[in-house]
């Protein structure tokens, strides 16, 4: 049943079984549908009683339902507030942030940590060999296809303020290449070194003079990495060679374009890989890294290779074994990745080595990463003013709980304006004034300010109530104030982890056992759930009061289908008469 429903609807009047219309007074004269409605109205003063009940029982139940959001807010506050690593604040400064970045836990000692930084760790990579066909100088330039398609080109060989040009075909092989810009330069009245290095696959052009090479058509640049080379001087040496290998294939690249033909398996850490000739090399890199799951694949393009590349550091194995051999896989080498070394010694001259296999170091709460080799000092302090303020915080947490209790206890509800005009929180105004359950948790809460917590008090940390002579107002209101001297002077002589000893450190500790008593207020059947939830007392009420106003509606409702039905045979009655006279009348008159 939708008892709230019923609530915030009770004019009967307009519920499905009254009549939708109703004319009166058509032969007496009377006002009808007046005297029913004065009459109804008088009949219908237990259910608008009723709803006035029902108001009061929601309102409260929205009140306790905000109170328990407040407390629960509070509660999950104290869970942070209470850690260890909130309460007692490290600071671990670095003298070289280039080698290292350094974090200190609550549990480190405070004191200078020398680091040496000695090795680093690295990934593990699995170098392929070349991929697809060699290529030789005796190759036209019409068959490096792997990536352009060569086009017929004119080049301009600028040097000693001449310019020569050179025209490179299709047919042209990569030894008549060489032979047309060293004779080129020749023609120039400069000498150079001009050779095909077949191992990295690159063009190299070295003179004495400064020159360049442009050209006016075609795509001879593109095709032998020119397009992007850097005149090098190197002690009156000029060298112009390609930027990476001639022989880098294009992605789209089919596996038959490297000359693999059919299909099959290899595996890479066991895990097997599927392959086609009609399968690309973009398709490939992508079957690799989508099911093999502790490695990257990637296609270097500068040096036309396959690289595999360990997902983590340090020395992982990478097992790579069965692929065919134009994909430079079968002939690779494998270099382990490296375990990070660090050596640290601390203030009274104790070393220990550490290893990471990903550049992150702990020791007892000390936490740092490593950038580089070298030497550095981490000095660990504890930051006594953060203590401070951490505290700071958690009295004006306190103190703005505890003005909300407050106030619920004792605001009056909102006066002289239309309950339409209200926000939700003017509604509920006031319907906790003095409520003796709700004094009972502001007592509770209020009290906890008194107890001894392992065998210290709140006001030895520099916190008071107004029992201690702030005011009698405060402490009505269960406020508290800090002397942050007071606090450091706790702290100086009872050491940093004092506060947290007294707030955190265990069952006992004063946050731990208000979270444990708001917890059980809060929590779902708990002690608020059990007043003001779905199924608490205030809901219980509310059914059964909804209960009783259906039941009047149904009442009411029949009440008014009388009364309309007396009326209704009355005027009948009326119409009958004056028909009975006029008839009489007419006789008469007729005499």
């Amino acid at each position: 049943m939708d008892y709230s429903s019923i609530a915030q609807n009770i004019n009967y009047r307009y519920t499905s079984n009254a009549p939708m219309f109703q004319f009166g007074g058509l032969s007496s004269g009377l006002d009808t549908a007046s005297i029913i409605d004065k009459i109804m109205e008088v009949e219908s003063r237990p259910l608008n009683r009723l709803n006035e009940k029902f108001k009061v029982l929601d309102y409260q139940q929205k009140a306790y339902n905000n109170v328990s959001d407040k407390l629960r807010d509070f509660m999950n506050y104290l869970t942070d507030f209470k850690l260890q690593s909130n309460l007692i604040p490290k600071s671990a400064t670095v003298s070289d942030a280039t080698v290292l970045a350094a974090d200190a836990s609550a549990t480190v000692l405070d004191g200078n940590y020398s680091i040496s930084i000695d090795k680093l760790a690295s990934r593990s990579i699995y170098n392929g060999g070349k991929v697809g066909v060699d290529i030789t100088s005796t190759d036209t330039y019409s068959s490096l296809n792997h990536k352009y398609v060569p086009q017929d080109s004119t080049l301009v060989l600028t040097v000693n303020n001449t310019d020569v040009n050179i025209s490179i075909s299709s047919t042209d092989t990569i030894n008549d290449i060489v032979n047309k810009i060293s004779n080129a330069f020749t023609t120039a009245g400069a000498s150079a070194t001009v050779a095909f290095n077949d191992v990295e696959n690159k063009l190299v052009i070295q003179s004495s003079d400064i020159f360049s090479i442009s050209q006016s058509s075609g795509n001879f640049l593109n095709v032998f990495k020119l397009d992007d080379a850097n005149l090098i001087n190197n002690s009156g040496t000029y060298t112009l060679q390609s930027s990476g290998d001639i022989g880098t294939y294009s992605t789209s690249k089919t596996l038959a374009d490297l000359g693999i033909s059919g299909s099959g398996t290899f595996t890479i850490n066991d895990v097997s890989i599927s392959y086609s000739d009609t399968d690309t090399i973009f398709d490939l890199i992508s079957r690799i890294n989508n099911n093999v799951s502790d490695v990257t694949a990637s296609y270097d393009e500068n040096n036309n290779k396959i690289v595999i590349t360990a997902n983590e550091m340090g020395d992982v194995i990478i097992n790579i074994s069965g692929a065919p051999s134009g994909l430079g896989l079968d002939t690779g080498t494998f270099t382990l990745g490296d375990i990070a070394h660090a050596t640290l010694t601390t203030d009274s001259g104790l070393t220990y080595d550490l290893y990471s296999d990903n550049n992150t170091f702990t020791y007892n709460g000390l936490e740092f990463t490593a950038y580089n080799l070298g030497n550095v000092t981490i000095s660990v302090n504890t930051d006594t003013d953060a203590i401070v303020e951490k505290v700071k915080e958690f009295v004006d947490k306190w103190n703005e709980m505890t003005d909300y209790l407050y106030t619920k206890l004792t605001e009056d509800k909102v006066k002289g304006k239309d309950e339409s005009e209200m926000s939700e929180e003017e509604k509920i105004q006031g319907y906790l004034k003095n409520d003796q359950y709700l004094r009972r948790i502001f007592d509770k809460m209020r009290g906890f300010l008194y107890d001894s917590y392992n065998g210290n008090y709140l006001w030895e940390l520099g916190i008071t109530s107004g029992d201690s002579g702030i005011g009698f107002e405060n402490t009505m209101k269960g406020h508290i104030e800090l002397d942050e001297d007071k606090l450091k002077e706790y702290i100086s002589k009872n050491g940093v982890d004092s506060v947290w000893k007294f707030f955190g450190g265990s069952e006992t500790s004063f946050a731990s056992q208000v979270k444990d008593y708001l917890y059980d207020l809060t929590k779902f059947n708990g002690e608020i759930d059990q007043v003001a939830g779905v199924s608490g007392r205030l809901g219980r009420e509310k059914r059964v009061l909804a209960k009783e106003m259906a039941n009047w509606i149904e009442i009411l409702q029949k009440k008014e289908q009388d009364l309309w039905a007396k009326f209704s045979a009355m005027e009948e009655a009326l119409a009958k008469l004056n028909s009975q006279g006029m008839y009489i009348a007419q006789a008469l008159s007729k005499r």
